[in-house]
């Protein structure tokens, strides 16, 4: 099919969905992302997910001839998802530390508690990586 062309309503009707779909999923990465863990690691899974579908929804915007939106979702889609999954990575890996830091940040009643909270936590984590590195 040419870009110049008037894609079937079968088409038309699959590119929203998709587009509907890769939004969903979008917001419900962000959302899994603010959540406390183990919510948060899933939107690590999710924004996978949306990379999988952004992909049918770029290219079928550039077959449309809609190449701005085809870019836009490129360039816009792809980082963000991206930046969710490293996130989700991350805490992956420093799954210990920062589940203690939102249990004491859960029993913190001031701002000094939550303060010493952080510093424990960063206090931990180079523990951690010092004994990992072995310096």
């Amino acid at each position: 099919m040419s870009p110049a062309s008037d894609p079937s309503p079968d088409d038309s009707r699959r590119h929203m969905r998709r587009l509907a779909l890769l939004t969903v999923l979008m917001l419900l990465a962000w959302i899994l992302l603010i959540a406390p863990l183990p919510w948060s690691l899933l939107a690590g899974v999710v924004a996978a997910t949306a990379l999988v579908v952004l992909v049918p929804v770029a290219v079928s915007a550039f077959r449309r001839g809609r190449r701005g939106s085809a870019v836009l979702a490129a360039v816009v889609g792809v980082p963000a998802t991206l930046m969710i999954i490293t996130s989700s990575l991350v805490s992956v890996l420093f799954y210990g530390p920062m589940s203690e830091l939102e249990e004491c940040r859960d029993t913190a009643l001031t701002q000094r508690a939550e303060a010493q909270c952080r510093q424990d936590v960063e206090d931990s984590v180079a523990t951690w990586l010092g004994d990992l590195t072995g310096s």
